[in-house]
């Protein structure tokens, strides 16, 4: 046990498992020993117990229903179990992490009642359905969350936080593929203050259904990362994003898939099509895997919608180990009228046909300062020395193009690279 700064207490186990903790084989504390230890602890706001748990046999002289840190405000608790962890559970905390679901103490809004970041998680392959009621109910019981880490949730818990008028952010994090959430029938009041949603799950289909029951009038940052997901599946959640009243408000959105499909993009399914109302929009990025088309028009429609984008990164493919072709069709002529659009562009990442050198460059005169990063992904490219002159004269502030073909596109980049004013930034890139 030690102190690492004012008011923070730290007690941990070394991480090397053959050497002796520095508990072992010591006592509980004596009585002198408990009067020290409870005058030190009442200094103690921040608290971090993490992994082994046989240090803590050394309170047992404390009985269950103590509260030996009374004026905690934050607890982070590794262990998994819930063996005296009531003893750290101070009606002062404001900010409280448990690494699981504990089953025999109360809801933890009651102990706790002016909690207002609450995150309960797990990492064991064990944790199923059957503790979602459970933590469910740990998050209607509290009342003051502004906050809120978990892994999945039943109807009545999101009825619960739809209420809150404080709360804030969601970062949603688990794999129960078996739990599948049931809105119908339910009515849920808008989301007044979320600003932040963040989804890791296995698949977007709890996703879709939260964002057609739900508005979030002042949403701002929306990131989901889910193992796989169709094309049909991706084009139905940009369309539930858009029709759940953020259009206005917006600035980050990133969808992340990690797994392929077999399928291929159609027009008519097109994620981007659902995002063009977002006005506000300064940050896009999609990586899915196959599921992006875009064309000349679209690109072209897309950057008159959103005035303020600064980082526009489109990933249809993101396999890096088979390099697929492209079927995005935005040539170079569809690139610079697009860009035209959008003076604040900072990053782009797209594949485009870089074969079709459509535009005659001694007859251009427009130049766009503000791109530095270029990302053409897997763009098939045959005239490297045409590609230079393009990015050169057209593109003055990029400082190297980043590629997964190598080939043509990794003399582009070593060019671009060496006549770089700040290389160093690009190598970093």
């Amino acid at each position: 046990m030690h102190w690492q700064g004012q008011g923070w207490l730290s007690w941990s186990q070394g991480f090397e498992p053959w050497y002796r903790t520095w508990s072992e084989g010591i006592e509980p504390l004596s009585e002198h020993e408990t009067r020290q230890f409870l005058r030190h602890a009442a200094r103690v706001r921040y608290l971090s117990i993490r992994r082994a748990n046989n240090h803590l046999d050394l309170l047992t002289a404390f009985p269950i229903e103590a509260r030996i840190f009374p004026r905690l405000l934050a607890l982070n608790w590794e262990p998994h179990t819930d063996a005296r962890v009531h003893l750290f559970l101070s009606p002062t905390l404001r900010r409280c992490a448990l690494q699981d679901v504990h089953s025999d103490f109360k809801s933890i809004g009651t102990c706790l009642p002016g909690l207002e970041s609450l995150s309960l998680w797990s990492d064991r392959e064990d944790f199923r359905a059957s503790n979602v009621s459970l933590l469910s109910e740990d998050v209607r019981s509290c009342r003051q969350l502004k906050h809120l880490r978990c892994s999945s949730l039943d109807s009545a818990a999101w009825k619960h936080l739809s209420n809150l008028p404080n709360f804030t952010t969601l970062l949603m994090y688990g794999a129960l593929n078996e739990v599948t959430l049931d809105l119908d029938g339910v009515i849920l009041t808008p989301f007044l203050n979320i600003t932040s949603l963040y989804f890791r799950l296995d698949s977007a289909i709890n996703v879709i259904t939260i964002l057609q029951h739900s508005k979030f009038p002042s949403l701002k940052m929306f990131i989901v990362y889910v193992d796989a997901i169709h094309c049909s599946e991706a084009e139905q959640l940009c369309r539930a994003l858009a029709q759940c009243n953020t259009r206005h408000t917006l600035e980050y959105v990133s969808i992340h898939s990690f797994n392929p499909t077999d399928e291929r993009p159609d027009k008519t399914l097109a994620v981007i099509k659902p995002l063009l109302c977002l006005s506000q929009l300064r940050d896009l990025k999609l990586t899915l895997r196959r599921s992006i088309y875009l064309d000349n028009d679209l690109l072209l429609e897309a950057m008159s919608s959103w005035p303020h984008i600064q980082d526009l990164d489109l990933d249809s493919t993101n396999l890096r180990y088979d390099n697929p072709p492209s079927t995005n069709t935005v040539t170079f002529r569809g690139l610079f009228a697009a860009l035209r659009l959008c003076p604040h562009l900072l990053r782009l990442s797209l594949d485009m046909d870089a074969a079709n050198i459509d535009i005659d460059i001694e007859s251009e005169t427009f130049q766009h300062t503000s791109l530095k990063y270029l990302d053409v992904g897997s763009s098939i490219a045959e005239d490297p020395e045409a590609i230079i002159r393009i990015i050169s004269t057209m593109l003055p502030s990029v400082q190297g193009v980043r590629h997964q073909r190598g080939g043509v596109w990794s003399q582009v980049h070593n060019v671009i690279l060496n006549t770089c004013r700040h290389p160093h930034v690009c190598r970093r890139w």
